[in-house]
């Protein structure tokens, strides 16, 4: 038995990568840890006289999306994701969510403005874009509280953790 030798001896770094919301552009500059997110199928029985077999199922299951990011000063990445979201429940008044196809820089589908599209372009050892997961119809579901604090050092500085949910998302490799 011979072993081949990889085409490609480099592994990932897990600090090369760059994201991007076509709705959140403070987001891109202050994004510290993400993950790729899983995907999943449930699995279903076959019967048999001896033993279960399984045969996979026919709906895949996303994990959603976590990013967490650096807090501006003028809170501008949190708010950003506040926004959004309030603009897609509408708390207050039906007005309200008139305003997410205002505060879409490109607005992808006028009919679905709570809607974005976002890119994590993962970057080869030698900073190359290597792969592209292409985000479709994503959204934010949750954002984290900002803990403030007179216990801390000035020079911490503030993060929040932001959950997305989407339709989907495809993976390209770049060449």
């Amino acid at each position: 038995m011979s072993l081949s030798k990889p085409d490609n001896p480099n592994f990932l770094h897990p600090n090369k990568f760059q994201l991007s919301f076509a709705r959140l552009p403070n987001t891109q500059f202050t994004c510290q840890d993400i993950n790729i997110p899983g995907i999943s199928t449930k699995s279903y029985p076959r019967d048999t006289p001896f033993v279960d077999l399984y045969s996979p199922g026919d709906k895949l299951y996303y994990d959603p999306l976590v990013v967490n990011f650096l807090v501006d000063e003028e809170m501008n990445t949190w708010k950003e994701i506040h926004d959004w979201i309030r603009a897609m429940v509408f708390p207050t008044d039906f007005s309200e969510y008139r305003e997410l196809s205002r505060m879409a820089l490109k607005n992808l589908r006028e009919e679905f403005p709570q809607f974005s599209d976002a890119t994590l372009t993962v970057l080869s050892s030698s900073n190359n874009p290597q792969f592209i997961y292409k985000f479709i119809e994503i959204y934010p579901e949750s954002l984290d509280s900002i803990a403030l604090s007179t216990t801390k050092s000035p020079d911490d500085v503030l993060t929040a953790t932001a959950i997305f949910r989407y339709s989907y998302f495809n993976v390209e490799l770049v060449r």
